[in-house]
């Protein structure tokens, strides 16, 4: 027991001592003996700026990975405006493979008239091929882009001549592309003149 009691008055001692110093810190600094700590109002800002910017470059790493270039908005553009300006009887999936690469307004307005598109293109015996001569971006917002295109669409002859092509029209179109299902779709198609 006396043990016991031994540690209790050295527990109290400590305390008490502890309530000392602080009392005389407290009077040094009251009677402008001593500054307060100014290493805890320095380190404190410098913690918080470090964690901000390791935060704010942590978000930017991982936008910039998921992040589309230029060069592939024009890819997309260009392979989405190909499939669009190549219209052909023999590929009655056609319809379905252009609403394959379109999201958003462009989708709903092709897809009311995608079995129109493809009755007409067979009835016809239309078939033509597009080549895009040229492609730029002209903007991008976010994760959008609009993409410039210049193409040429030639028209097959019907009557079974090969290699000469009845009709060659020149295409502008501006189109909205951006990211749906993990890939570049059309969202907006506009033909210029």
């Amino acid at each position: 027991m006396a043990e016991d009691a031994r540690l209790d008055a050295e527990r109290a001692a400590r305390a008490g001592l502890r309530r000392a110093v602080d009392d005389l810190r407290a009077a040094e600094v009251a009677a402008g003996v001593r500054r307060r700590s100014r290493i805890a109002w320095i380190l404190l800002p410098i913690a918080l700026v470090a964690v901000v910017a390791a935060v704010l470059a942590v978000t930017m790493w991982v936008r910039a990975e998921r992040a589309y270039t230029d060069a592939d908005y024009q890819r997309a553009a260009i392979a989405r405006v190909s499939l669009l300006l190549s219209p052909d009887h023999r590929r009655p999936d056609q319809a379905r493979r252009i609403l394959d690469g379109a999201t958003g307004e462009f989708h709903d307005e092709f897809a009311q008239s995608a079995d129109g598109f493809t009755r007409f293109i067979r009835s016809q015996g239309t078939a033509a091929t597009g080549t895009v001569d040229g492609a730029g971006v002209s903007g991008r917002s976010g994760d959008r882009a609009t993409v410039l295109v210049s193409a040429t669409v030639e028209f097959e002859n019907d009557s079974g001549a090969t290699g000469t092509p009845v009709n060659t029209r020149q295409f502008r179109l501006r189109t909205l592309l951006v990211p749906a299902d993990g890939e570049l779709k059309l969202a907006a198609v506009q033909y210029l003149p």
